[in-house]
């Protein structure tokens, strides 16, 4: 428009559509130059050179285009006039409006026609982006399906190594630079990118928690460095060392819980048992108590006690013995592994992750180390006190803990039951490794007996300890008395015999002393090996106490084995024998139990303290007891009349048993009292004379003891028994001879002072003497060695009772001095073999008293020359004639004898 405003100028114009024309007249050169610059494109620099000649040779040219231009004009301007009139207004969109309207249709229906040719050509744009994209990815987007395929196999290297290389390459994009120009594809293939790592992330998050998993149930015997290695690989934030270090500790701490509450569960349903199966019959409990002494040497476990009792005792060491051999070895391991990682061993070959990342996990911290050794040590603590605390509970403490352990696991059913109760979310650390192997042999108890097992109960993982009771504060062993003692000790079986309980308890104390050895051994610390040390003292000396209370229960039954049966090669009954071979047997068991050799063989540390002097003095104490025990039974049962013994000893046996072994010799008919009194008189001289001195040799030997002072009281006790059982069987009999004699001398009418010339011994002799050969015949089939002790004592008691009833004569006549001179001669000389020197001076003082009391006023010398000379003839007369009923009064007798 600026080349214009000359022309514009030049007609007086001021907008190319002006309403009225000025009237000017138009100079032809100036309009000449003016449209000749325009139509031409002249600057007008040159144009003032060749003005004349346009002038003079385009003049017509020039007058031929102001015309068009003039009509053009005018006809502009007439279109303008009516345009301004119809279409050009405001209100028609200034005559674009059917224009518009066409545009829009024309739009529509090509928009009708392309946009399914734009959408399919937008469609394979994207296509051939994202193949583009798969294809220069296609790792990634394989990726998690790889992942899936390696776990599924347990390829672990396949996985971490794939893991790896798609991390780095989604790291390569991640870290690609952010910048305006960023092109659509990049921005599609990062987002594309982080997609597919997310779920390459919740794969291996999956997997992360599987391995968390498996590595919180991994015992230390297991391949827990796998799955340590595969976490540091993959990367974690927790230390997985650490997480299962801790786990374990809690999962042992649980065990050890659940291990002995189940323990103590099934020695409940143990003793009813026994109770409700124990027999009732005296002779089956003798027969298999006979056969508990006479069969010790068997290998095994049978015949030792009563089945039910042996089975007890089987079943608790098996279960005891594995339960303490797991947890040994577990918490050795554990300590094994720690002191791995404390050390920095085993860390030196675990991965340090992609670009080091789990390379903080591989160092403990300090707190983390003193941590370690105060769980092990805690482990050692909580295992002793376990240990301790199942042999030092009574009866009525394990009922209760029982029942507390049955209501949690009541409380704990309902808790899980309860559907509207949100489960809490257990951290990794505070997983429970529900382990069977230390509980199969208890799981195998339970269910031999139908017995209901006791589940898992929650408690807190930091529960205080059981305080260890120290060895001094433990009750001295319970004096025998009542049933009721056995109650005292929850694991001793109920009326178990001495024999079986010393047996069972030094194998599991062996066990146990051995693992406690092993455990001390490790460099854990100073406090442990004192735990240790209390835990075993403290079982000591419940086990002790335990076979103190059987062996006084022994004691006070030891004479339900005794059939007072005198055995052909020795001049007693087989109790002395038996009571030899029981005693030292049980001696030997205790001296297991004290010591407890087993604990020697793991570990150089001395766990097992020598036994305190008062544990020692408590055995010698019951000992000597047991012995007196056994004296006492058997003595009443000697002393018990027979009316009041039937039924007792030696009743048949009511029912049977079982096994083939058994004895059977128990419950033949028991011998009269009297029979009895000798045998155990027998038996006393016996126990007195070899086997007494023997066990007390034995004890000496076993526990470094001496008994001086108990076997002098032992022997004077002994000796106060026999001679009061000797008493007891001489007394009746002593009784009949008294009568005897003294009715012959004083109350059979003889007149002593007006009898003429004996023709014969007395009758009150010849019966007296004839009692006395029926107690020679009865001592020598139950006593041969009594024989000359019974006929000595009352041949004494004969001739004293002789002497007293003729000091009571006044006066004896001539005939009467020879009749109770050949009377108390023939006694002397039908008992040479039996005389003694107290005898002898009876024998001379009753000749005495006869010549004293004899009138010799009368008698001449020769006279009394010859009658006693007739006398000698009729004492050999009555020797003769009495040869065969007094026969065993001979000497050679006395000496077969």
């Amino acid at each position: 428009m600026a080349d214009l405003d000359t022309v514009f100028e030049y007609y007086g114009l001021s907008d190319p559509f002006p309403t009225v024309w000025a009237d000017n007249s138009v100079q032809e050169s100036r309009f000449a130059l003016v449209l000749g610059d325009y139509f031409n494109g002249s600057d007008g620099k040159n144009g003032t050179t060749d003005r004349t000649a346009v002038e003079y040779h385009d003049a017509r040219k020039l007058q031929r285009n102001f015309d068009m231009f003039v009509k053009m004009k005018s006809a502009l301007d007439t279109a303008y006039k009516e345009m301004k009139k119809d279409f050009l207004q405001e209100s028609k969109d200034w005559g674009v409006v059917d224009i518009g309207q066409l545009i829009d249709d024309a739009n529509m229906k090509a928009a009708q026609i392309m946009k399914p040719i734009m959408d399919n050509k937008s469609r394979g744009d994207r296509l051939k982006a994202s193949l583009s994209l798969i294809e220069k990815n296609r790792y990634l987007f394989d990726l998690p399906a790889a992942l899936l395929e390696n776990i599924k196999r347990g390829d672990h290297d396949s996985l971490v190594r794939d893991y790896r290389r798609g991390r780095t390459l989604t790291e390569e994009i991640r870290t690609l630079p952010h910048s305006m120009d960023l092109s659509d594809f990049l921005v599609q293939q990062r987002r594309v990118i982080e997609r597919i790592w997310g779920e390459v992330e919740v794969v291996v998050e999956g997997y992360k928690r599987s391995i968390w998993k498996q590595l919180s149930q991994a015992r230390p015997e297991d391949n827990y460095i796998l799955y340590i290695s595969i976490l540091l690989e993959l990367g974690v934030e927790d230390n997985p060392i650490w997480v299962w270090l801790q786990t374990l500790v809690d999962n042992l701490k649980n065990q050890m819980d659940d291990a002995f509450d189940d323990l103590n569960s099934s020695l409940q349903t143990l003793r009813k048992d026994v109770f409700n199966t124990s027999p009732t019959s005296t002779g089956i409990m003798a027969a298999y108590f006979l056969n508990a002494i006479k069969l010790t040497t068997l290998d095994g476990d049978i015949l030792r006690d009563l089945p039910e009792i042996v089975r007890m005792w089987v079943m608790m060491k098996e279960v005891i013995e594995e339960v303490t051999k797991y947890f040994g070895k577990q918490i050795a391991l554990f300590w094994e592994c720690a002191s791995g990682f404390l050390d920095g061993r085993t860390q030196s070959s675990l991965p340090i992750g992609q670009n080091g990342e789990s390379k903080v996990h591989l160092n403990l911290s300090r707190e983390e180390e003193v941590r370690i050794r105060s769980d092990a040590r805690e482990l050692v603590e909580l295992y002793a006190s376990r240990v301790a605390d199942f042999f030092v509970r009574s009866v009525a403490d394990s009922e209760e803990k029982a029942a507390n352990v049955k209501r949690a696991k009541t409380i704990d059913s309902e808790f899980e039951g309860d559907g509207n109760t949100p489960q809490a979310e257990h951290k990794v650390m505070n997983l429970r490794n529900t382990s069977t192997a230390s509980l199969s042999a208890s799981a195998r108890l339970a269910n031999s007996l139908k017995n209901d097992r006791i589940a898992e109960a929650r408690r807190q993982i930091d529960r205080p300890l059981t305080p260890l009771p120290s060895a001094g504060s433990l009750a001295s062993p319970p004096s025998p008395g009542s049933e009721k003692n056995f109650e005292l000790y929850a694991f001793l079986p109920p009326n178990a015999n001495a024999i079986g309980t010393t047996f069972f308890l030094s194998q599991i104390l062996n066990t146990m002393g051995s693992v406690a050895s092993e455990l001390a051994g490790l460099s854990i610390s100073s406090r442990h090996i004192d735990v240790l040390r209390t835990m075993m003292g403290t079982v000591r000396e419940r086990c002790v106490g335990a076979a103190c209370l059987s062996w006084q229960q022994d004691a006070k039954r030891f004479n339900i084995i005794e059939d007072w049966t005198p055995i052909s090669t020795r001049k007693c009954t087989r109790v002395p024998e038996l009571f030899l071979q029981y005693q030292s047997v049980v001696l030997d068991g205790l001296q297991q139990l004290v010591f407890i050799p087993g604990a020697e063989k793991k570990s150089k540390i001395v766990v097992v303290l020598p036994p305190s002097s008062k544990l020692v003095s408590n055995i010698k104490t019951q000992f000597a007891n047991s012995i007196f025990l056994a004296l006492n039974g058997l003595v009443k049962d000697a002393v018990t009349s027979d009316k009041t013994m039937n039924g007792i000893n030696g009743s048949p046996v009511q029912g049977t048993v079982p096994n083939s072994t058994i004895d059977r010799d128990i419950g033949t008919p028991l011998a009269p009292m009297e029979s009895r009194l000798l045998l155990m008189i027998c038996n006393i001289a016996e126990l007195n004379g070899s086997i007494v001195s023997t066990l007390f040799e034995r004890f000496s030997a076993l526990f470094s003891i001496q008994l001086t002072d108990n076997s002098n009281i032992i022997g004077d006790a002994m000796k106060q028994l026999d001679e009061q059982l000797f008493s007891t069987y001489t007394k009746k009999k002593r009784a009949n001879f008294t009568t005897i004699i003294r009715t012959g001398i004083m109350k059979s009418g003889i007149r002593w002072a007006q009898l003429g010339k004996p023709t014969d011994v007395s009758q009150y002799i010849y019966q007296a003497l004839l009692q006395l050969v029926l107690v020679h015949m009865q001592v020598s089939s139950v006593g041969p060695s009594l024989v000359k002790r019974v006929i000595t004592d009352l041949l004494h008691h004969i001739v004293n009772t002789i002497l007293e009833s003729f000091r009571q004569i006044d006066k004896f006549s001539l005939g009467g001095m020879l009749q109770a001179t050949i009377d108390v001669e023939f006694v002397n000389q039908k008992m040479t073999s039996y005389g003694t020197p107290d005898i002898e001076n009876l024998y001379q003082t009753c000749y005495a008293t006869i010549q004293d009391a004899t009138d010799r006023s009368k008698m001449e010398v020769d006279v009394m020359t010859r009658q006693l000379e007739d006398m000698k003839k009729l004492l050999l007369k009555c020797h003769k004639q009495s040869r065969m009923e007094f026969l065993c009064f001979k000497v050679e007798n006395l000496v077969k004898d």
